[in-house]
């Protein structure tokens, strides 16, 4: 989990965490402590399904600033 937390994190998504537990928010907390290796991130962009949350298209419009999912995402998949 610890992993997945900071792999988010290194993203610059924001992750809502459901645990009310003290101890264990004091503990997902560390994960700004270390980073991944870029051996291990690697592995995770690669091994891993990436998907967006809102893939974005209702941003998308020819009469708007992004004519195109490419355009409005800068190219990052």
């Amino acid at each position: 989990m610890k992993v997945a937390l900071r792999w988010t994190f290194e993203q610059g998504a924001c992750v809502i965490v459901k645990s009310f537990n003290k101890e264990r928010m004091k503990e997902n907390l560390k994960i700004l402590e270390w980073e991944l290796s870029q051996e291990d991130s690697d592995k995770i962009k690669l091994q891993i399904p990436q998907r967006r949350g809102c893939p974005g298209d209702m941003y998308v419009s020819e009469d708007g600033p992004y004519k195109s999912l490419d355009e409005l995402w800068d190219g990052d998949a």
